[in-house]
């Protein structure tokens, strides 16, 4: 005989299976909820991008219109410096004039234009930075040239001196403002 132990043979009933629970849902890419969440996130990413791009190209635009308005002022000045050289030369002529002279009573266009020949004297307005315009009379000469931007440039001459001034000229540019002039304003400009 032989040592061992044995229960006997094993029944033939099987037991009762405990009752399922259901199984969570997964959040993967392949389930709706899944789908929702990586286009919402996707999304929030998007609208980000924009937003730094948005931002970015309004700093640069800001900085382009900056140098545009840099470059504006700059035309205009140049423009001003070409109506200021011929009031510069049309002074010399007035000055060397009343030298000559001894009064500003014949210092007229047609005696400027003989003096300095390269530019136009008017008695009316000037019209451009190579017109200047021109009123005189015993007490005094008014001298105005209108520059390219829109600015006039106003010499007044006294026998007490020389007043200097610029104003709006595009609607009145004449000698007569300059001859008006109380230290540096014409008056109607």
């Amino acid at each position: 005989m032989d040592d061992s132990f044995a229960f006997g043979k094993p029944s033939r009933k099987r037991a009762l299976q405990a009752a399922r629970r259901p199984k969570a849902p997964k959040l993967d890419a392949a389930s709706g909820l899944g789908r929702i969440v990586l286009v919402v996130a996707a999304g929030v990413v998007v609208v980000l991008l924009i937003a730094g791009y948005l931002t970015f190209m309004k700093g640069n635009g800001e900085q382009i219109a900056s140098g545009e308005r840099s470059a504006i002022s700059q035309i205009g000045a140049a423009k001003d410096v070409e109506a200021q050289t011929t009031e510069q030369q049309a002074v010399t002529a007035v000055q060397e004039l009343y030298a000559e002279q001894g009064s500003f009573d014949g210092i007229r266009p047609a005696a400027l234009k003989r003096f300095e020949p390269a530019f136009t004297y008017s008695a009316g307005a000037s019209t451009g930075p190579n017109v200047v315009g021109v009123s005189s009379t015993a007490g005094g000469v008014g001298l105005a040239v209108l520059s390219q931007s829109g600015t006039c440039f106003y010499t007044r001459f006294t026998a007490t001196g020389v007043t200097t001034g610029e104003g709006d000229g595009v609607a009145r540019c004449v000698g007569t403002l300059a001859m008006s002039m109380s230290s540096g304003n014409p008056a109607g400009t």
